[in-house]
């Protein structure tokens, strides 16, 4: 029996691969041009179709893809074009037969010889232009030679062996829709047969993936994440300073932070790094208290246990405290943190608890509310210790989150308006495009300002960054309001960041960012081409798809581009402080700053 399964599966295999190749085969320009058609003529409307694709599917997106990138989002374009003629074929076909009239077949084979010579010329020299735009894009973002050429021939061969097991797939699920309808038709007229057949096969395919694929799989992931959540990353030591949580005096204990809470204290500049790298003498001991998440304690009970070690460390004595909110997995930015504490001589405080150990994606979409409760409930409680203080001595609360995190801190808030009332300054680096509030934001900006780097009431408490020039001045040079009144507000987004720029509204409409001058894929001045490529076209669906994968690799990239958030976090934080920053900033001082961070980030 064994025996038999194998030889089965080592036909099916082989069935795939040879109609794959045939599909790939009959997609060549030069094979297609000369007749040799290798597939039934009735597929011929979605090899066009998967044809028409191909050409977006290999088009410039965001980010330079690795080949296996490139190949998902080559089957999925082929297979979406291939769907969408076949449904064109099929409601032209009807609309000839309702007036009873078609073309004649001699007029038919000229258009489709004009047809195929056309599609066949554009898909050479688009499949030319691409792979001659690699290089360029990876120079855009910092990477030149990676993800080139050879990465995007294979993934093109790949992706389009991909499309052809789709067409298996897809033929497959026709043949039990027909046979199951002819089943029906026994006891069912054939209008209501089919249709019935089709929904019984969607359901069926529905709760068999739920039950034995997703699940599964959110369980792997979870499994996986907890037992990552009890490691200790390499180069993780418990602190022995008292001003950290998980020290021998810390009411938190150092098994109960998570892993990436265990690297967030164990990591970080001392006051002899900070005095050190700045130069400055008045130096303290940087605050950092991170409370994990443990079973049977909820996040009132987390936000509790911050408090207490903010009592125990005296954190409302310092003069400044960032409440910050960790992505998915419980990771705070150590970019962001680290500048905090070498700006302002170490005399501040870092709090944060953590909601998941889950990665962002997962965390979002199993659960999408925790980011959002556990941060209003962590500024709730630090708030209304801050109100039974003095004015006079009362230390100034900032905000700060990226990605997951930002959405997580931003959201907690009412609007626009509370989020200014309630807090002293904020840095929010990649905001997930479902972020509401900054999402309402870029939708009241100011007439003129381009949709990636809106400007909103010429910068006058809030101001959106790409690089830190931004600060000062809009995208296209003017200068922002010269007096940046307090609370003031800092939303960093690069330009090649997709966690930014993704949404599902991607699938159906093109956004304003696609539009507009100096944006992607518009020209823009010389001196204006501030992290853009000009190559970048919307399409139906294909782009949400592209836009949605890029976020795969928007990790794998140098700081200052895609996600990665780095060495720009210094200049953020020094115009959010102001006044709190006490040591001498220049831009030597922000190199030294990165290059500290770079060599003592503990990597996880």
């Amino acid at each position: 029996m064994l025996r038999n399964l194998a030889r089965r599966g080592a036909v099916g295999a082989l069935k795939v691969a040879v109609v794959a190749l045939e599909v790939y085969a009959d997609l060549l320009p030069g094979v297609r041009m000369t007749k040799r058609r290798r597939l039934p003529e009735q597929l011929g409307a979605g090899i066009l179709g998967a044809e028409a694709a191909t050409w977006w599917a290999i088009s410039p997106s965001l980010l330079p893809r690795p080949w296996w990138v490139t190949a998902l989002n080559v089957a999925f374009c082929q297979g979406f074009g291939h769907a969408a003629a076949t449904g064109v074929r099929f409601t032209v076909s009807r609309g000839f037969d309702l007036v009873g009239w078609r073309p004649r077949a001699r007029v038919t084979q000229r258009t489709h010889e004009v047809l195929h010579a056309v599609m066949g010329t554009v898909t050479a020299t688009v499949t030319v232009t691409s792979l001659l735009r690699q290089e360029q894009q990876a120079q855009l973002v910092s990477t030149p030679g990676r993800e080139g050429r050879r990465d995007a021939v294979a993934g093109l061969l790949v992706g389009t062996l991909g499309y052809g097991a789709l067409l298996l797939v897809g033929e497959t699920a026709q043949q039990s829709i027909n046979r199951m309808s002819r089943t029906l038709s026994r006891w069912l007229p054939p209008v209501v047969s089919w249709p019935l057949a089709l929904v019984a096969l969607v359901l069926v395919l529905g709760v068999t993936s739920d039950r034995f694929v997703i699940r599964r799989l959110l369980n792997s992931v979870g499994r996986s994440a907890q037992e990552r959540n009890l490691s200790i990353f390499p180069g993780t030591v418990q602190p022995w300073e008292p001003e950290r949580s998980g020290s021998p005096w810390s009411h938190e204990p150092w098994y109960a932070l998570g892993s990436q809470g265990r690297a967030l204290v164990s990591g970080g500049p001392r006051a002899r790094d900070i005095r050190a790298v700045t130069g400055h003498e008045d130096v303290r001991e940087p605050i950092r208290i991170y409370v994990g998440l443990r079973r049977g304690r909820d996040f009132r009970q987390q936000a509790d246990q911050v408090l207490r070690e903010m009592d125990r460390t005296g954190a409302f004595r310092r003069p400044t405290i960032v409440m910050m909110a960790a992505a998915g997995t419980g990771w705070l930015a150590d970019w962001s943190v680290s500048s905090v504490e070498f700006l302002t001589g170490g005399n501040c405080v870092t709090v944060a608890m953590q909601y998941s150990y889950l990665p962002s994606a997962v965390a979002y979409v199993t659960d999408h509310d925790s980011p959002v409760v556990s941060s209003r409930i962590l500024i709730d409680a630090v708030r209304q210790r801050l109100a039974e203080m003095d004015p006079a001595t009362r230390p100034k609360l900032y905000v700060s989150g990226e990605s997951l995190g930002a959405y997580g801190i931003v959201d907690s808030f009412r609007d626009y308006a509370q989020l200014l009332e309630q807090v002293d300054g904020a840095v929010f680096s990649g905001p997930p495009r479902f972020t509401r509030i900054h999402r309402a934001l870029t939708e009241t900006r100011d007439p003129g300002s381009p949709e990636r780097l809106p400007v909103l009431d010429r910068g006058r408490h809030v101001r959106f960054a790409a690089v830190p020039a931004h600060l000062r001045h809009d995208f296209s040079g003017a200068d922002l309001a010269e007096d940046w009144q307090s609370p003031r507000i800092v939303f960093a987004q690069h330009a090649s960041d997709p966690i930014t720029f993704w949404d599902w509204n991607l699938f159906f409409t093109q956004p304003a960012w696609l539009r507009e001058p100096g944006s992607r894929g518009v020209p823009a001045p010389k001196a204006q081409q501030l992290d853009v490529f000009e190559g970048m076209r919307w399409a139906p669906f294909i782009t949400g798809w592209q836009v949605g994968l890029d976020q795969i690799s928007s990790l794998k990239f140098p700081g200052g581009h895609a996600h990665q958030y780095h060495g720009e976090m210094p200049y953020y934080w020094v115009g959010v402080l102001g006044e709190q920053v006490v040591v001498d900033f220049d831009d030597r001082l922000a190199r030294h700053i990165e290059q500290w961070v770079r060599v003592h980030l503990i990597k996880r």
